[in-house]
């Protein structure tokens, strides 16, 4: 029996670089700082340094140098809440000069291997969180020693230990990589800071595990805490800091239900620190309503695994989570050329990690079907996203990988013949189903939701266009001559004979979007989403195996079901919708 967790949707989003190169590229901003600085400019310092350090530690690199990696992320962090409470601009000579010593410390050459934190990637976790979190502990006076798991957490214990400091408790900090499966890892202090712990412990000190999460097993928080209950640390000294409370009897570690109980935690929860006019929470899918009505029309998601979103006040644009600091740079660049060429929504700007987009007024590609006029706008689409959004990227074995996995894993049997070659790389779109393409009431087609998901810790990550050529065919449910005819247009562009790699494409694309399907079900378990789900499921499963026993029982249709367009007329998308509440943060995050 295959079980979900055994699909393989998420792909490694690591990347290598050296301490020299990272270095620089933090001396080059810090060089560039006005003497006012913004907020939002710290915020991008404080993550280019917790990156920093984080691979440094991790590369175990001299203790001079670690040091004066951990002293500048921790300079950043003071910086950033001195800001944010006086709500006035820092000086950023003065940070300069001090930075500037903290990195003449930094001699390393060494390569690294940088992870990207999820939460201020792609889950909207703003680094002050942390900060706010602390503040509502209520530690008294007694010491701290706070703990930061690698990655994210290197820079949330910067945050959480400069609060702490600024609250009159006597604070330090260490990091530490937990080891092992995911749902058993182990954590190991070094005897350095064995005997930090140590000493910290006989003053009776509080002990603060930082990390976002906890994910699916809770294995990492839960190894550090036990690593320092073996320490003899008192459990009721040790409190975890998590974005969100589990449920706890969804957690895959072993027993993880005793476990976590052990110990008091306390949860940031859903961002407060948004931009001034983001005012209705649409996140979790429920934006669909601005789009789509009747609820039939809408498209299948991951509710836990969306971006977060928010309506305007004026109810005439959207924030759309893009990521902090650098991580959202190349969402924000995308964007903006999305919105400059014409294909994409227009994009007003951006303001603590979200990005802005005006509401234009549209009617629903998938009413109509794909018209051969719609075709040839694809195509269009396609080519000139693999020019605009080209990569390097020579293989695509990990999408091999994930394809062979995924097919064996759901049919119980190898994938006998897969290639897929790439000779137009491109950040693909990955969004190419029928609700998010838009008609505008001049009768212009507009891109939805195009800058994200290529290029997130989902697949395919950069790889050959090809990819999204896939997914229109297998989305938009094209016969061969309407097949025939998306390919011609498009190699007609672009000199790009994509018809002999295509199949394989199809092949990856069906195999991640099935995998994606069916580990998202158990989330929305008895609701329409999961029936959403189920139908896309179906789908992709007749696209790998269309003669399979049953295969011709299930109906493939386009990923969200046709409604009734009689009546329908080009309205402002944000007419309807009415004002609602954020929901917990534990509706959000796994």
């Amino acid at each position: 029996m295959t079980h979900d967790a055994d699909f393989y949707i998420f792909r490694d989003v690591r990347h290598r670089t050296d301490a020299a190169s990272l270095a620089a590229t933090l001396r080059s901003e810090l060089t560039r700082l006005s003497r006012c600085v913004q907020l939002d400019d710290l915020l991008a310092l404080l993550l280019r340094a917790g990156e920093l350090e984080c691979a440094l530690e991790d590369a175990h690199v001299p203790a001079l140098e670690s040091t004066a990696a951990s002293n500048l992320t921790d300079a950043l962090a003071q910086a950033a809440l001195c800001c944010d409470s006086s709500g006035r601009p820092y000086d950023g000579g003065e940070l300069r000069q001090a930075a500037a010593q903290m990195l003449a410390a930094l001699h390393s050459s060494c390569n690294l291997t940088i992870g990207t934190p999820e939460g201020f990637a792609y889950y909207a976790l703003h680094p002050l969180d942390y900060a706010d979190l602390a503040g509502r502990l209520g530690l008294g006076s007694a010491p701290a020693v706070v703990i930061g798991i690698r990655t994210i957490g290197t820079t949330l214990s910067a945050v959480v230990t400069a609060k702490l400091q600024r609250l009159g408790i006597t604070a330090e900090r260490l990091t530490i990589r937990p080891t092992g499966h995911p749902y058993r890892r182990q954590s190991r202090f070094t005897l350095w800071q064995k005997q930090v712990i140590a000493r910290a412990a006989a003053n009776g000190a509080m002990f603060l595990v930082c990390d976002e999460g906890p994910g699916r097993s809770g294995s990492s928080l839960l190894s550090v805490a036990e690593a320092l209950e073996a320490l003899d640390v008192p459990a009721g000294r040790i409190v975890i800091l998590c974005s969100h409370q589990p449920e706890l009897s969804a957690l895959c570690a072993p027993d993880a239900a005793r476990r976590w109980q052990r110990y008091r935690s306390a949860a940031a929860g859903l961002t407060q620190r948004l931009p001034p006019d983001a005012d209705d929470y649409i996140g979790g899918g429920e934006w669909r309503r601005i789009c789509f009505s009747p609820e039939a029309s809408w498209p299948a998601l991951w509710p836990q695994m969306e971006p977060l979103h928010y309506l305007s006040r004026d109810r005439q644009a959207t924030f759309t989570f893009e990521g902090h600091g650098h991580y959202g740079a190349p969402v924000r660049a995308r964007n903006a050329s999305l919105s400059e060429s014409g294909l994409g929504t227009t994009y007003l700007g951006h303001k603590s990690g979200f990005g802005m987009h005006a509401l234009p007024e549209v009617s629903l590609a998938h009413r109509t079907g794909a018209t051969p006029e719609l075709l040839a706008h694809m195509a269009a689409y396609c080519a000139w996203r693999a020019t605009e959004f080209s990569a390097e990227v020579a293989r695509c074995d990990a999408l091999e990988l994930m394809a062979r996995t995924n097919f064996e894993r759901e049919f119980n049997r190898p994938l006998k013949e897969l290639e897929l070659p790439v000779e137009r790389p491109a950040i693909c779109d990955n969004r190419m189903s029928p609700p998010y393409w838009l008609s505008t009431s001049e009768g212009r087609w507009l891109k939805l939701d195009a800058a994200i998901h290529g290029d997130d810790h989902f697949f395919p990550g950069p790889c050959d266009i090809a990819w999204d050529l896939a997914g229109l065919i297998i989305e938009w449910d094209l016969d061969k001559a309407a097949r025939k005819q998306l390919l011609a247009l498009y190699s007609r562009q672009t000199s790009d004979d994509v018809e002999p790699r295509i199949r394989g494409y199809e092949i990856a694309y069906a195999s991640f979007r099935l995998a994606w399907s069916k580990m998202a079900m158990p989330t929305v378990r008895g609701g329409d989403e999961e029936r959403r789900l189920l139908n896309d499921y179906r789908r992709y499963r007749r696209v790998l195996q269309p003669d399979a026993p049953g295969a011709s029982g299930v109906r493939c249709v386009p990923s969200c079901a046709e409604g009734d367009d009689s009546g329908e007329t080009s309205r402002p998308i944000a007419a309807s919708i009415a004002p609602r509440q954020p929901a917990s943060c534990e509706d959000h995050l796994l």
